[in-house]
């Protein structure tokens, strides 16, 4: 009887020793990457959650710190007798009291450690300005840095540095701008002395100063004191020259006063911003700055300005979408669970309010988590073949699907939706900002 030969397949035939290695170093590698994913993915989270724990344990620290101290507290008067104490004992009483926010007796404790301090101690003088400046009481304070006499000591720098960060946010806070920037400047100056600079911490003095001499111009325009406005505005761009919002605020206010330098703030930021500039205004400082470029005996410049807002009108035609011209309408929401996740899944329609058809436009549709940008789903809103039509007509449906996983339906409220829609990629205009729903629903239902 003849034996049949077996078949070979790729089972059963038989491997070389080199195969038999390939194969085995390839599962320990496959091994490997697989538990350094797994490994990274579980530090990742931990390192959150620990981040996330540091926090809330900071803030569980401070309140049963504020508790301990009111109990002590109501144990004896310490105010009283801090003639008779040590240094340490007024700075210890001085922590209680501003413990528990009580700062008149913070003030009695830090003036008696004053006394008491050594020569070149400055820490109970950095505490007293502090309990003035929580009281308001701006000229005290002010008075108490004055007498310590600048020196290259670092403590001291550092202490009116925070001083004075401190006294422009009191000043901020209670809405006096421009006191503000001042006290925020003099903590530049003071900052400035340290040869090696925290680049956060410079950042953070500089945006203080910019916020301060722009809300104080805001205040002056609308008193009418246009000229002044201009003159704060000049001082927050000396410390951000990129700052494109305080470019326009001086581009708007000089379109009347200074129209040519207005046209020159316009055309930069034309480059940068163009979807939030207001063309009437750009056009209108375009022919002041003609009409004067003619009186200038300047005609090459006043034709340039002439042919500009042509231009203008054309490229805002092509590449700008405003806000105020599209509304967004949310036609369906699904968050249904599927399994063990919610995927969030949306139907939104855009009508376009404006006098003029949109032949081009896109939109991107951005998950964000905590103001983090997680996932982007672009969709095409409208184009030639199915234009978005003037005076309320609205697009077809766009279904938007996200692939990020979403594991209970709490967590649902902390993501939301950003839209952005765009004739042109480089120029994108934030239309709306949506939270996530935690349930279903369709247009026209009760929310």
């Amino acid at each position: 009887m003849i034996k049949e030969k077996e078949r070979q397949t790729k089972y059963n035939r038989k491997k070389s020793k080199s195969q038999i290695m390939m194969e085995y170093f390839r599962t320990v590698a496959l091994s490997i990457l697989a538990a350094i994913i797994i490994t990274t993915f579980l530090a990742i989270h931990a390192r959150n959650e620990m981040i996330r724990n540091i926090y809330a344990n900071i803030e569980e620290q401070e309140q049963l710190d504020e508790r301990i101290a009111k109990e002590i507290i109501m144990q004896s008067d310490f105010a009283k007798d801090l003639k008779k104490e040590k240094y340490e004992v007024c700075m210890h009483v001085g922590n209680l009291y501003e413990t528990v926010h009580d700062y008149y007796n913070a003030q009695i404790a830090y003036e008696n450690a004053i006394e008491k301090a050594k020569p070149g101690t400055y820490k109970p003088y950095y505490k007293l300005a502090s309990v003035l400046i929580a009281q308001e009481k701006f000229n005290e304070a002010q008075s108490i840095l004055n007498q310590i006499k600048d020196t290259h000591d670092k403590k001291l720098i550092k202490y009116k540095t925070r001083i004075y960060i401190e006294m422009g946010d009191k000043y901020y806070s209670i809405g006096k701008f421009l006191s503000g920037a001042k006290s925020y400047e003099r903590a530049n100056f003071y900052y400035s002395k340290f040869s090696k600079k925290d680049p956060v911490v410079d950042r953070s003095i500089k945006e203080r100063i910019v916020g301060a001499y722009t809300q104080t111009a805001d205040i002056m325009v609308k008193s009418g004191f246009n000229s002044d406005a201009v003159r704060f505005l000049k001082k927050a761009e000396q410390y951000e020259p990129d700052n494109l919002k305080v470019k326009y605020k001086l581009a708007i206010i000089l379109s009347d006063s200074d129209p040519e330098k207005s046209v020159s703030y316009f055309e930069e930021l034309l480059d940068k911003i163009p979807q939030d500039i207001d063309y009437g205004v750009y056009c209108n400082a375009l022919m002041k700055s003609a009409t004067i470029a003619d009186l200038d005996n300047r005609p090459t410049q006043a034709k340039y300005y002439r042919y500009k807002i042509h231009s203008v009108d054309l490229f805002v035609a092509r590449k700008v979408v405003y806000k105020n011209d599209i509304d967004t309408i949310v036609d369906e929401f699904r968050v249904k669970k599927f399994w063990f996740t919610y995927p969030v899944k949306a139907v939104f329609k855009f009508a376009n309010v404006s006098s003029s058809d949109i032949l081009n436009l896109r939109g991107d549709f951005v998950l964000t988590h905590r103001g983090k940008e997680l996932e982007t789903v672009t969709k095409t809103i409208a184009n030639k073949k199915f234009p978005l039509s003037s005076n309320g007509y609205e697009s077809q449906p766009i279904e938007i699907v996200f692939k990020k996983k979403i594991f209970t339906r709490r967590e649902l409220k902390r993501y939301t939706i950003r839209i952005y829609l765009y004739k042109d990629e480089k120029f994108k205009t934030l239309i709306g900002e949506m939270q996530v729903p935690d349930k279903s629903f369709k247009r026209g239902d009760s929310r």
